[in-house]
């Protein structure tokens, strides 16, 4: 009753974001468990369901690997994806609207918990990655519905506010039946905060199973689609925040005097930003220019590089403005830089380029990827800077250094193979858990805590 009263007075404040940033959109009466009929009939036709919840982009995107697993183990169970972002909503359809229907996620009021599992009928709910919502997970526990997550993780960020809630979370977590955590750490921390440690178990992370991206055109044509002459050597610098494009260009002028030929790409994690992206770029007295752009006529632009009418040369930098080509960009590139990671961010995720096989540099606040850029460091498929100074110089040693790019990018390369295979591990406890449905967790095979 009191979680219920504190989660609408934090809802009731943080209405006026939604309205703002445009989030009230027409799917929204489902996160009151309110479905339309086409979808109302869908979920009322069965039972005994997989229920997974992926908040948004990232966790949908794990589901790559995990989806195909699901239905080839479990052929008679139908699947239900929730996700809470309509990002996350976007791509679950994209990728998986053959496969399973996809709604949001139910605001977490004892209500709507309870229309919704009315509706789902869940067999088992599997939540991945960390994500605790009080009233869902009683009423489930009040079904005799188990729960799991998995690739789990408790950031450095967010331990302390956790422990703060340490006597509520305790309640919350004996609910679960089953905790797969990405590393020890994980694990650690997870048991701090009230689980029991046989019910916790190191999987590792889902994230080294991600295949690499088909890319939807040839090396050759994405560089023409970028307007790079032969020669040319891309920097990307992928998934950046508000503060990191200024020294990113600030280090890009002072190599490009060096090395004429080096162009750079910017791709904001938020494309909203893009203005404020050109904006940096203008005070460093080099021209923005949007790829989408580009990619509106051959004719429109010159190539990079090319001479003004009078002989200026002209300095450009190109900003992707368009969602789903990071992976692109990524596939041609010289070097890569992953954003978040110079502010106090937490970082990107550095696989994508790493399964390219590409150098990567990342900054010193990768705290959100832990456990990746340790494996990375350790096996030395990427190089860790500290600011401005240090970005520049290990730029420029490895613009120059064209050998020891490609062992950065064989290096990590083999980091990703090594560590593949927590998707499987975590399958397998689905399986013990759907096996074996009683939360008085009589059968065997729990507790097991493997490192990957």
């Amino acid at each position: 009753m009191l979680y219920d009263l504190g989660f609408l007075i934090f809802s009731v404040i943080y209405l006026p974001t939604l309205v703002f940033k445009g989030r009230l959109h027409r799917d929204f009466p489902e996160r009151f468990g309110r479905y339309d009929k086409i979808k109302e009939r869908a979920l009322l036709s069965g039972r005994d369901r997989i229920w997974i919840q992926a908040v948004s982009v990232g966790e949908v995107a794990l589901c790559r690997t995990l989806i195909p697993l699901l239905k080839e183990s479990f052929p008679r169970r139908d699947l239900v994806i929730s996700t809470i972002t309509k990002s996350g909503n976007d791509l679950a359809k994209k990728l998986f609207s053959k496969d399973a229907i996809i709604i949001y996620f139910p605001l977490d009021f004892s209500f709507t918990v309870k229309r919704a599992v009315k509706y789902i009928k869940p067999g088992i709910y599997i939540m991945v990655e960390t994500e605790i919502w009080p009233n869902l997970l009683n009423e489930l526990s009040l079904k005799s519905v188990p729960s799991i997550m998995i690739n789990g993780r408790i950031s450095d960020r967010s331990i302390g506010k956790y422990r703060l809630a340490k006597p509520f979370l305790k309640n919350v977590i004996s609910k679960i039946r089953s905790l797969c955590m990405q590393d020890s750490i994980d694990a650690d921390r997870v048991i701090s905060l009230g689980a029991q440690p046989d019910r916790v178990k190191v999987t590792g992370n889902m994230k080294f199973d991600a295949e690499a991206p088909a890319s939807v055109g040839t090396a050759d044509s994405i560089r023409r689609s970028l307007r790079l002459d032969e020669g040319d050597m891309l920097l990307v610098a992928g998934s950046t925040h508000n503060g990191e494009e200024e020294m990113i260009v600030e280090a890009f002028k002072e190599l490009v005097t060096e090395f004429p030929k080096l162009k750079l790409l910017i791709a904001p994690r938020h494309i909203d930003r893009v203005r404020a992206v050109e904006n940096v770029i203008k005070r460093y007295e080099f021209e923005p220019v949007r790829v989408s752009r580009l990619n509106e006529s051959q004719t429109t632009l010159p190539a990079l590089g090319a001479d003004r009418p009078g002989g200026k040369n002209e300095r450009r930098i190109m900003i992707l403005d368009t969602i789903g080509h990071l992976n692109e960009a990524y596939s041609i590139a010289m070097l890569v830089f992953v954003g978040g990671s110079l502010v106090k961010h937490g970082g990107q995720n550095p696989l994508e380029p790493a399964i390219l096989g590409k150098a990567i540099i990342f900054g010193n606040h990768m705290f959100n990827f832990r456990y990746i850029t340790k494996v990375l460091l350790q096996e030395d498929g990427a190089v860790q800077v500290a600011g401005k100074k240090e970005l520049t110089d290990e730029l420029r040693k490895l613009v120059n250094d064209p050998s020891r790019r490609a062992d950065l990018g064989e290096n990590a390369k083999m980091a990703i193979a090594k560590n593949r295979g927590a998707t499987r591990r975590n399958l397998e406890k689905i399986g013990e858990i759907l096996r074996c449905p009683s939360t008085r967790f009589t059968c065997s095979g729990h507790g097991e805590r493997v490192e990957p």
